[in-house]
């Protein structure tokens, strides 16, 4: 086995002149242009190329870089060749390669960054004189990837580990984590981005997105309201039952409205007269009290069960009502809808965790 640094333009050229002879036969292929991996080597591509905001050389320190098999390797003056090379893993990164190449051909930019885009190199792995079974079981190995979600990825993030926050929190060692996953979820409804909850994924993968979720004015929050509205998923199944109890007819479709639910009961809550003693009495501990329990049930069924009830009423949406179409549960305009008609009732305003 050889280690080397090779062009990606030099890869790129191997997959146009063989084809697909160039993957091994046990590779698993690009796996379309919507993966998580396409979309990240696409955009790191984009802003080395396009953009000139990332050097080339920064490239190989992201990639996880490639296997290559070949029939003969053979070095002369520095220069490496390679006979009859065979992929065995790094195909998402041909394929994207090519595919970002062809998207871009009439660009004025792409012209002008493809030096930088010449001097753009993958770690690879080459492999030779090997019989085929031991191949295969490379090709194998090396495309076999563990489940490792986009949010595990940032676990060391610093709105993660802000020790102000964790003392503020007075959190003792028998207290459950805050999972990163529901933190975020918290963060997206109390700012009403419900549409947002149908592509966590993509709040991970991007970084724009990601940088405004977690934006840095959320580490001066007070700890003690995130930590409030973050314990109402716990009991959600509580509230939409009481509601639907309420009226099981006019009430039945409280169920497909999960995180609407969830994001107007932490509007109710940060809108209360007594949020301040509330929140010192409830916010410094994970552990969900019954008179915590008590006083969401009565915001759900005093307050976001009338904003629900006035929602089905409102013209823009009993039609589809009528349909039995309820998809526009999960947009942000319902939410804002629903802040506006309680800014109508009860003087609220749309308040976020900073």
């Amino acid at each position: 086995m050889h280690i080397a640094l090779i062009r990606l333009a030099d890869l790129e050229q191997m997959y146009r002149d063989l084809g697909q002879r160039f993957f091994d036969s046990n590779i698993r292929y690009g796996l379309g242009e919507g993966g998580s991996v396409n979309r990240a080597i696409a955009a790191t591509l984009k802003q080395i190329v396009l953009d000139g905001a990332e050097q080339p050389e920064a490239f190989a320190f992201n990639h996880n870089g490639i296997t290559l098999y070949c029939e003969g390797f053979e070095m002369q003056e520095g220069r490496c060749s390679l006979r009859a090379p065979r992929l065995l893993n790094g195909a998402q990164t041909v394929t994207t390669a090519v595919g970002f190449l062809e998207k871009h051909k009439n660009s004025p930019k792409l012209e002008q960054g493809l030096g930088a885009y010449g001097q753009i190199r993958v770690l690879c792995k080459i492999i030779t004189r090997s019989e085929a079974k031991f191949v295969t079981r490379v090709t194998i190995n090396n495309n076999r990837q563990n489940p490792v979600e986009p949010w595990n990825l940032h676990a060391n993030d610093l709105i993660q580990l802000s020790p102000d926050q964790l003392d503020e929190l007075m959190l003792n060692e028998d207290a459950k984590a805050i999972k990163l996953l529901r933190l975020t979820q918290t963060y997206l409804l109390t700012d009403g981005q419900i549409a947002r909850m149908a592509e966590m994924r993509k709040v991970f993968e991007e970084d724009r997105i990601y940088e405004q979720v977690f934006r840095a004015s959320r580490l001066k929050a007070d700890a003690r309201l995130v930590l409030l509205c973050y314990k109402i998923q716990f009991n959600l199944r509580k509230y939409t039952q009481e509601i639907e109890q309420k009226g099981h007819t006019k009430y039945a479709f409280v169920h497909r409205a999960r995180n609407l639910l969830w994001a107007l009961l932490c509007q109710a809550m940060l809108n209360m007269e007594d949020l301040e003693a509330f929140a010192e009495q409830h916010g410094r501990s994970l552990t969900v009290a019954a008179d915590f329990k008590e006083r969401l049930s009565t915001l759900a069924t005093t307050r976001v069960r009338v904003l629900l009830g006035d929602l089905m009423q409102d013209a823009e949406y009993a039609a589809k009502i009528q349909e039995g179409s309820f998809s526009f549960l999960r947009s942000d305009k319902v939410f804002e809808r629903c802040m506006q008609m309680a800014w109508e009732s009860w003087s609220w305003a749309h308040k976020k965790l900073v």
